[in-house]
Formats: C-alpha cells, sequence, structure tokens
C-alpha cells in the first residue's frame, strides 16, 4: 500500500529529493504509484534473507542472478524485505558488500514504486570481528559490532528525518523507547524497529532487530578460527547491545500488535534475520533456540547471573524472552494471524509455532495463529523469494508462496548455483 504522511508503515530510508517527497505526500493511503508499471500478480509482501553471497564485480558468480530477482520482486509485490545476512559470514566486512544488495534493492523500488524495508543480519554486523580475530588477520572496513550497526544505519538512511522506508517514498512509524541500556550510559536506540501497514489488504510488517551468532552474544574466542575475539571486539560490550536489541523488540513486537488491532488489521508479519526456535524429535516446534555453542562468556550460568545483576531478571538463554513474548502477544490477539519471517538456517519452512498446542473443549491453551516461514538462503536464494499475499475479509486472511525465478535461474552460473564469495 502506498501511505500519506500521516499514516503507518515500516522501515527506514535515505534521505528523498524534493521532487520525490512531494509525490510520496500526494499519494493518498491504498493507491498505487503513477510511476508503478506493475504485473498482474503485483501486490503482497515480498522476502528474501541470507542472500546474495557473491561477489558483486564478477558477472559470472551470481550477481546477475541477484539483480534479476529482485527486479522481479520489485515489478510483482508492493513491499520488498530483505531480512539480513547480505554477504556470507566468511566474507569480508567491506561497505560494498554490507550494503550494496539492499542498495539494489532501493533503486528497483524507486523505479517501480516499491517499498523496500530492511532488518540486519549477524554476517554483516556482529560476525565482524571474524576478519580481526582469525590468524592472520585480514583488511577491513569493520571489526566492532558496534561500527558495523552504525555504518548500516548511516549509510541506509535507517532514521531519516522524514520517516521513510528506504526507498524515501512511504511513511513508516519509528520505534523510539524511553530509558537507559541497563550496564550502560547510553539510550535506548530502536533503529531497525519500523512498521508499515497496508489497511487496504489488512496487514502490517514491522522489523526487528534480532541476529543470529545468539543475538549478539556469541563468544567464539575458544575457537582455533577466530582465538582474538574479545581482544578485537570485547566481549564485554556485546551485552549491552543484546540488552538494547531485545528490549527494544519485545516493546516492538507489542506495540505493533496493538497498532494493528486498533486498525482492524487481519494479519501482523515480523520480519528479521536470527532461527530462534529449536525442535523436538517428531517435528514440532516447542521452544526457542539453545544457547548451544554460545561459548564460554556468556554460557547459561554467566549470562543468567549477569542480567539480574543489571535488571533484577535472570535470563539464561538469549532466545527464550523473544520466544516467549511472541507466543503471549499471538494469544493476546486471537482474531489477528501473525507470521514471523526470517533466514539464517537457508531452508525453507513453513511451520506453527508451539506445534503441540492441542486445545480440548473450552481449555484454550492456543488460537494457532502463530507461524513460523523462514526463507530459503545460500544459492538458492539467487532463484527463490517468498511472497505472502493477503486477503483481509477470508478466514485465512494470510497465504505464503514459493517462488521460484525462471529469469535469475538461467543468467549465469546456470541453474539453482552460484560462486560463494568469502
Amino acid at each position: 500500500m502506498k501511505i500519506a504522511p500521516a499514516a503507518v508503515v515500516l522501515i527506514f530510508s535515505l534521505s528523498v529529493s524534493d521532487a520525490r517527497s512531494t509525490r510520496a505526500l500526494k499519494e493518498k493511503k491504498g493507491t498505487k504509484s503513477s510511476k508503478s508499471k506493475k504485473s498482474k500478480s503485483s501486490g503482497g509482501l515480498c522476502i528474501v534473507g541470507c542472500t546474495p553471497y557473491v561477489d558483486p564485480t564478477d558477472n559470472a558468480k551470481g550477481i546477475l542472478k541477484w539483480q534479476a530477482l529482485v527486479q522481479e520482486m520489485a515489478e510483482n509485490c508492493d513491499v520488498m524485505v530483505h531480512v539480513g545476512d547480505t554477504k556470507a559470514g566468511a566474507a569480508v566486512c567491506n561497505e560494498d558488500l554490507m550494503t550494496g544488495p539492499i542498495h539494489t534493492m532501493i533503486e528497483a523500488g524507486k523505479e517501480t514504486g516499491t517499498a523496500v524495508l530492511y532488518s540486519p543480519g549477524d554476517n554483516e554486523l556482529n560476525d565482524c570481528h571474524r576478519d580481526g580475530s582469525r590468524v592472520p588477520p585480514r583488511p577491513a572496513d569493520y571489526y566492532k559490532a558496534a561500527d558495523a550497526r552504525n555504518f548500516l544505519i548511516s549509510d541506509l538512511g535507517v532514521n531519516n528525518a522524514e520517516e521513510t522506508d528506504l526507498t524515501g517514498q512511504y511513511k513508516v512509524d519509528f520505534h523510539t523507547k524511553s530509558g537507559i541500556i541497563p550496564g550502560t550510559n547510553n539510550a535506548y536506540d530502536c533503529a531497525f524497529d519500523k512498521y508499515y501497514a497496508d489497511e487496504k489488504e489488512g496487514y502490517a510488517v514491522a522489523t526487528l532487530e534480532v541476529l543470529g551468532s545468539q543475538w549478539y552474544l556469541a563468544d567464539q574466542s575458544g575457537s582455533s578460527t577466530y582465538p582474538n575475539q574479545d581482544s578485537v571486539d570485547p566481549l564485554a560490550d556485546r551485552l549491552g547491545m543484546y540488552l538494547n536489541a531485545k528490549d527494544c523488540a519485545l516493546e516492538w513486537i507489542e506495540q505493533s500488535a496493538a497498532k494493528a488491532h486498533a486498525s482492524g488489521l487481519r494479519s501482523v508479519v515480523f520480519a528479521f534475520q536470527a532461527h530462534y526456535w529449536n525442535l523436538d524429535v517428531y517435528g514440532n516446534v516447542v521452544g526457542h533456540l539453545p544457547a548451544a555453542g554460545i561459548g564460554e562468556y556468556y554460557k547459561p550460568e554467566n549470562l543468567a547471573a549477569m542480567t539480574e545483576a543489571l535488571t533484577g531478571e535472570a535470563i539464561s538463554e538469549p532466545f527464550q524472552p523473544l520466544y516467549d513474548k511472541l507466543t503471549e502477544v499471538a494469544f493476546n490477539y486471537p482474531n489477528i494471524m501473525f507470521y514471523v519471517a526470517h533466514a539464517d538456517s537457508h531452508i525453507w519452512t513453513n511451520i506453527r509455532q508451539n506445534s503441540y498446542a492441542t486445545n480440548v473443549g473450552d481449555n484454550i491453551i492456543s488460537h494457532q495463529n502463530l507461524m513460523i516461514l523462514q526463507v530459503e538462503g545460500d544459492s538458492r536464494a539467487l532463484t527463490q523469494y517468498a511472497k505472502l499475499t493477503f486477503e483481509k475479509d477470508d478466514f485465512q486472511p494470510v497465504t505464503p508462496h514459493q517462488i521460484w525465478s525462471e529469469v535469475a535461474y538461467e543468467l549465469p552460473p546456470y541453474g539453482h548455483s552460484f560462486v560463494k564469495y568469502q
């Protein structure tokens, strides 16, 4: 939906020219941009993540696939979202790799009148220490998570004064949280929390700063691969980044659901990077992703002690508060269908959170209204994207589709293939 300045949307943006700003002011809620020449299948919300992972200077390695996929999404969707990991985890943290893919989406969005949204991934943010902590180290533009985060915000215009999406065309809601991050002297910074609403189609999408690598807290200094992590990007500084992102996310989930409910919307999509859930042996989603592999510094007993000392609440598992909040909010809003759209594990998955939940008679423990959509990553993400379509008057108001791009498939290297740049 194309939204006038007083309306609600989601994301961040580059600064806009006077001409484009004037056009956005004139567009009415629910109308299409005059620049947009969409196909018959246009509309809906399209999502990618963990892509493109290729050398942007070598057309033989897969970058043409990425450009074609983005153009196809821009021509067939009202909104495009990248849920993070714009480069491979082993690729160097330089500026072109980190934000170049998002700029490709921005330019296509400007041409077609498509909104562009972004939530950060760990590969272009908290994993940047790897370039400096490996032996021997290698040159990079950023080694510290805080520095990489500041670059992403600045380069993409996330906190633009016009409060628009990344293309500068559509108004979005920004998240401002009062207070000081526990254990620091810094105010909360919820820069990546945005909200875009399409009242005509009956949905909203909210981006959150939820990243893999244990949501900022992974300690890889005990490995032979990255032994110098703590000296390159001190682990002690990561707790404040986690608490900031976590507290922002939990509040934004609450506020986004309340906004959607107040507007009579039927569907809400939460978009972020991390795989945050876990399966039992039967394939049921039964809880949060455990802290296995988190390392020594923030192992559960240490993290619990640190968080209790700072906040009065002992958190031993980074993703448990997120999982619990999503479960709670979905239960409190039974008339909204919630989807969590993320990447991280690179395998298409469409599954219900709390899969085992069974209602018996009047004992309602779940409204069965919280779904998880994990989009493809790696080579498959250059020939496929997720598209969610919405029918606000239907009993099932949102449907996910896995869209394979023949145009991208035909480009080099042929097929569902690429040459990973790392």
